[in-house]
């Protein structure tokens, strides 16, 4: 009994000892656990609090970046605000330079085109007098499409006449030397290089028509502007006149020859020519520079009637030039083509102002140590006077 009772005592013992330890390591494990619970909160919490703080520095940025745009953009738009008012001004002024260069253009087409009408009148002729075309030009097949503005194109029996008109100041030299025409030039300009067709054109530094008058200055000094080759009047008058010819054959199918003539409108210049007895022909233009030569150059036409128009052609060009919006006169036996259109206000345009005198020539006395040289392909030399301005303007009324 008594071995049993022992045996029984160490069963309990050792359950309450195995109880123990079982015990411990639970608390063991807890302690353990806990911990590791611990240190996986505090991990959390210093990952949310790096989280945090890097989206407060990425907003941050943000922000920051987003006021750099912000303050990049309202610069860029004041300086394109900036550009946009300097454009609208130079636009502004563009357009303000081009209205009064029409104004000028309008004045002078009125002047050459009652000088015109005059001259028929008193002549006696029968004809149309179409003012102010427009055609399309195309170069071949290309789609090079360009509008070529006619001035004026006389019909009449003796043929066609296109009239390129220029109101040009100063002294004109068209396809005559200066120092040919006025040896005063001959110690001033280079003219050696020159070779026809060309036009040259001296004129004061406040010479009427100028782009802005009040900004030129008062030196003396001239202006020497080269019109060469293609540039030149008469060479553009023959290239108008083929387009011109092309136009009308493509639209009537029958080739039509036209004569030419520059006819340098302005009351105050000086022209020198060696084509203002010249009666026009397919490849030469007649150059006049008064109501007097253009009268002379349609009686010179009358009589030679190179190139005449029947009736049918006459009526059949107006029409054709009637429809690209051109100014119909007609007169003597065609009054009946009188263009349908309103006509011409000629009291609408202003009445144009005074222009004042040309340059002045040099007078010959002037030194020749700078003579400037006319290069080809240059459009425009200033040359500065020394001379006094009496001589000079004596020198100039010689000259004329």
């Amino acid at each position: 009994m008594e071995t049993q009772g022992w045996v029984a005592l160490s069963f309990v013992l050792g359950a309450a000892i195995a109880g123990i330890i079982a015990l411990l390591l639970r608390i063991r494990a807890n302690n353990r656990w806990r911990a590791t619970l611990e240190e996986r909160q505090n991990a959390a919490e210093a990952e949310r609090k790096a989280l945090n703080a890097e989206a407060e520095r990425a907003y941050t940025e943000f922000q920051q970046q987003k006021q750099a745009v912000l303050d990049e953009s309202e610069q860029r738009l004041e300086r394109l605000a900036s550009e946009h008012e300097v454009a609208f001004e130079d636009r502004r002024m563009l357009v303000d330079f081009l209205k009064d260069r029409a104004r000028r253009s309008v004045e002078t087409e009125l002047v050459s085109r009652e000088a015109i009408l005059q001259a028929s009148a008193t002549l006696g002729l029968n004809g149309v007098l179409v003012t102010r075309t427009f055609i399309l030009v195309q170069q071949g097949m290309s789609t090079n499409r360009h509008v070529v503005q006619l001035d004026h194109v006389l019909l009449t029996d003796a043929g066609a006449l296109l009239v390129d008109h220029r109101a040009w100041d100063g002294v004109i030299f068209d396809g005559v030397r200066p120092g040919d025409a006025v040896p005063a030039f001959a110690h001033l300009i280079d003219d050696t290089a020159l070779r026809p067709p060309f036009a040259l054109q001296i004129v004061g530094s406040r010479a009427s028509g100028s782009a802005d008058e009040s900004n030129q200055p008062a030196d003396g000094a001239l202006r020497v502007i080269t019109h060469l080759g293609d540039t030149s009047p008469r060479s553009q008058a023959l290239t108008q006149a083929a387009q011109l010819a092309r136009f009308a054959e493509e639209a009537l199918g029958e080739a039509i020859t036209i004569d030419t003539c520059v006819f340098y409108s302005t009351a105050t210049a000086t022209v020198h020519t060696d084509a203002a007895s010249l009666t026009p022909s397919a490849d030469r233009t007649a150059v006049v520079s008064d109501e007097a030569q253009f009268l002379d150059l349609l009686v010179r036409r009358e009589r030679a009637r190179r190139r005449p128009l029947a009736t049918e052609q006459i009526e059949q060009l107006t029409a054709l030039l009637h429809e690209q919006g051109a100014k119909v006169d007609a007169f003597g036996d065609y009054a009946h083509l009188a263009s349908a259109a309103e006509p011409i206000d000629d009291g609408a345009a202003p009445a144009p102002a005074p222009e004042p005198e040309a340059a002045a020539a040099p007078a010959p006395e002037a030194s020749p140590a700078s003579a400037p040289a006319v290069d080809a392909t240059a459009t425009e030399d200033r040359v500065v006077v020394s001379a006094p301005a009496e001589p000079a303007e004596a020198a100039t009324a010689a000259a004329r």
